[in-house]
């Protein structure tokens, strides 16, 4: 149940030294790759600061919804790779996602592109891929 609830491990009593400090070391020889996690992500004229949950399109912050902040991260962070609706809606919710259909994450696209997009009725950055889904085009000019 511990690590159901987000613990990464758990000892059992009675507790061995020597297995405790071997747990400690894994431990930290994970966290030695959290200092280089990456905190920015950029694609042309739109960047993303993840520590502060900031998003700038040409120096002006934008004010995005959660969702849209979420959406905008994902493909930032799979450029022009082309996800299906399924792969999005299983990203962007954890729970259970039968509420939440195609026609829901047409509408998050379509507020997320009056946001980013110069022009949100000829979109130049998230590309619709007609059967397939949407890519993230890192290509703009």
């Amino acid at each position: 149940m511990g690590l159901d609830i987000g613990g990464d491990d758990y000892i059992t009593k009675p507790l061995k030294l020597a297995v405790f400090l071997s747990r400690i070391n894994a431990l930290l020889r994970r966290s030695e790759n959290f200092n280089t996690a990456v905190t920015e992500l950029h694609s042309n004229d739109i960047n993303i600061n993840l520590l502060k949950g900031e998003v700038y399109k040409q120096g002006r912050q934008l004010d995005l919804t959660a969702s849209e902040y979420k959406l905008l991260c994902l493909f930032l962070e799979n450029p022009d790779q082309i996800l299906s609706p399924e792969q999005i809606l299983g990203k962007l919710w954890d729970c259970d996602e039968s509420y939440i259909d195609n026609n829901s994450l047409t509408v998050y696209i379509r507020r997320l592109r009056t946001k980013i997009e110069d022009n949100p009725g000829e979109p130049k950055r998230i590309i619709t891929v007609r059967g397939m889904g949407y890519k993230w085009n890192t290509a703009l000019y």
